[in-house]
C-alpha cells in the first residue's frame, strides 16, 4: 500500500478490515551503501559510505523541492551499480575520486539551474582537494559536430552538455525522462545522439544506408515515436473483449513485439541495431503507472490478458516531457532524469542557425538589429508585463523567425532600413502577442524612447504601432 500516492486507489475500508496490517520500516541506507561498495571492491567503503550518505541526506534538505528529484534507494542502487563498473575499468584511480566523478556525472543532468552550484559545493566539502577533469569523448564529440552541421545547427556548449549527459545516463538506464519546455532542445538532442550513436557502433548498417537514399544518420538506431496522451489506454495497450475473450494489441504493445521480433532476427543475422521507443506527450498517471514493470529491474510489460513481454537488450524508453506533475514517485524513482531548462539554448543559437540559411547580408543586417532590441524586450516582458501564458526566450525567437520567414521574399532585394522595419514589426507582434492593451504600450514606449528606431512617425492619437505593417514597397 502505497497512501497518497498519484494514480493509486485507495482499498475501501470493508476491504481493509480482511487483511493484517503490517509496518515497514525505512532501511539504514548507509549499512546498504557499504555493504554494496565493499562487493564492488571499494576497500576504504566505511569512509565513502558515510560520505555517500551525507551528500544524499544534505541534497534531501538543502536543494530545493523539485518532483523529478529522488534519492530513493532505487538512485542509489543504480549510483553503486555505477561505481562498481566504473571501479573495474579504472582500477588505477584512487576510489574517492571515482566515487566523487560518480556521483558528479548521475546527478547533475537533473538539478535545476539555482541547485548546480549548491550542489558541487556539497560535494567540494565532502572529498576536499580533488579536482576532477570532466570526461573528453572525443570520438563522441566528433560525431556529435558533423552531425549538428548536417541538421544546419549550432553546436551550444550547455545543449551539448545535455547531450552527453543523455549518452552517460542510456548507458546505465533503460528508462530515461527528458524534461524541459517546448523549444529547449530536447527532441534535436536524440536525433543528434541517435546519429551518433548509429555511426559509431553499427559502422556496417551505417555503410549500407548512407550509400544508399537515406543520409539521416538517425535512421540506424531507430526511433518509433508516439504521443500517449492522445490515445486511450486500452488503444495504447490493448483491449480484452469481455464476450469473446479475444485479445487486441494496442499501439505500445505492437511496438514492444515488434522491437523484440526484431532483437531476435538481428542477432541471428549479426547485424545489431538499437530501438528507442519515444513518448512525447504530457504524463499521466493513468498509463504511466502500467509502465513500472518495464522501468524496473524486472524489464516486463504484463498487459490485461496476462502476456509478459520482456524488454529487448537493445530498447530504450524515452519519455519528452515538460513536467512530471502527476507521476508518482514509484514513477520517478525508476527513470534516469535529464533535465533541460530554457535556459539551455538561449535566444542567439537558434537565430544563428536560422541566419545561417539566409543570404549573409540579410542575415547579418538582421542579427544586428536583433542584438539591439531583443535582451532589452525580453527584460521588460518578465519585469514589468503580464503575458496571458507562460513563454520562454526559446519561443519567443522562434515566433520571431517564423514572421519573418513568412515576411521575407528572395525575389526582393532589401535595403538595411527595409529589414530593420520588418525586424522591429516581427519583434512587436511576437513579443506583444499573449499581452494586454495597456503591456502592449509599454512594448510601444520601449521603442519611442530609444529614438534610433525607424519606426512610424506622427502615430495618430488612440492608434499604436501595432496598427502599422510593412508593406511592399518597405513603408510603414
Amino acid at each position: 500500500m502505497n497512501p497518497g500516492y498519484a494514480g493509486r486507489q485507495e482499498l475501501p475500508e470493508n476491504l481493509k478490515i480482511n487483511f493484517r496490517s503490517v509496518a515497514m520500516m525505512v532501511p539504514d541506507r548507509q549499512i546498504i551503501m557499504r555493504v554494496k561498495l565493499a562487493s564492488g571492491g571499494f576497500l576504504d567503503n566505511i569512509n565513502l559510505a558515510q560520505k555517500f550518505f551525507v551528500l544524499y541526506k544534505c541534497c534531501e534538505d538543502q536543494l530545493s523541492k523539485q518532483v523529478h528529484y529522488d534519492y530513493g534507494l532505487r538512485n542509489i542502487t543504480a549510483v553503486l551499480r555505477t561505481l562498481g563498473s566504473v571501479k573495474r575499468v579504472r582500477t588505477k584511480d584512487p576510489e574517492d575520486t571515482i566515487v566523487m566523478r560518480v556521483l558528479r556525472d548521475m546527478n547533475m543532468s537533473k538539478l535545476i539551474d539555482e541547485d548546480e552550484q549548491l550542489f558541487l559545493s556539497l560535494l567540494e566539502d565532502l572529498f576536499p582537494g580533488i579536482k576532477l577533469d570532466k570526461e573528453k569523448y572525443d570520438d563522441l564529440q566528433k560525431a556529435i559536430k558533423k552531425k549538428v552541421d548536417e541538421e544546419g545547427l549550432i553546436n551550444y556548449n550547455d545543449w551539448n552538455l545535455k547531450i552527453i549527459q543523455l549518452y552517460e545516463t542510456q548507458r546505465v538506464r533503460h528508462g530515461i525522462m527528458i524534461l524541459g519546455p517546448s523549444g529547449a532542445g530536447k527532441t534535436k538532442a536524440c536525433q543528434v545522439l541517435m546519429g551518433k550513436l548509429a555511426r559509431n557502433f553499427y559502422p556496417k548498417v551505417y555503410d549500407l544506408i548512407y550509400l544508399g537514399a537515406l543520409t539521416n544518420l538517425g535512421t540506424h538506431t531507430r526511433d518509433y515515436r508516439m504521443n500517449p496522451k492522445s490515445i486511450t489506454a486500452s488503444q495504447m495497450f490493448g483491449i480484452l473483449d469481455v464476450a469473446t475473450n479475444d485479445w487486441t494489441d494496442g499501439i505500445f504493445s505492437t511496438l514492444w513485439r515488434r522491437t523484440l521480433k526484431v532483437y531476435e532476427i538481428s542477432t541471428k543475422s549479426g547485424i545489431q541495431e538499437s530501438w528507442w521507443i519515444i513518448l512525447d506527450g504530457p504524463v499521466d498517471a493513468i498509463w504511466i503507472e502500467n509502465l513500472n514493470s518495464v522501468l524496473d529491474d524486472n524489464k516486463l510489460l504484463t498487459l490485461a490478458n496476462g502476456d509478459r513481454i520482456p524488454m529487448a537488450p537493445n530498447v530504450k524508453l524515452i519519455f519528452e516531457v515538460h513536467n512530471i506533475d502527476n507521476a508518482s514517485p514509484a514513477t520517478v524513482s525508476r527513470c534516469g532524469m535529464i533535465f533541460m531548462s530554457s535556459t539551455v539554448l538561449p535566444w542567439r543559437p537558434i537565430c544563428q542557425a536560422w541566419i545561417n540559411k539566409q543570404i549573409k547580408t540579410i542575415g547579418i543586417y538582421i542579427f544586428e538589429i536583433l542584438e539591439k532590441h531583443f535582451d532589452e524586450l525580453y527584460k521588460l516582458l518578465i519585469t514589468k508585463c503580464l503575458p496571458k501564458m507562460k513563454v520562454y526566450e526559446c519561443n519567443y525567437i522562434k515566433q520571431i523567425i517564423d514572421l519573418l520567414d513568412g515576411l521575407l521574399n528572395k525575389d526582393i532585394e532589401y535595403t538595411k532600413v527595409y529589414l530593420e522595419r520588418l525586424t522591429i514589426f516581427s519583434l512587436m507582434w511576437s513579443m506583444g502577442a499573449l499581452l494586454e492593451l495597456n503591456d502592449r504600450t509599454k512594448l510601444e514606449q520601449h521603442f519611442i524612447n530609444r529614438g534610433d528606431c525607424d519606426i512610424p512617425k506622427n502615430i495618430i492619437q488612440g492608434d499604436s504601432l501595432f496598427d502599422y505593417l510593412v508593406n511592399d514597397d518597405g513603408q510603414w
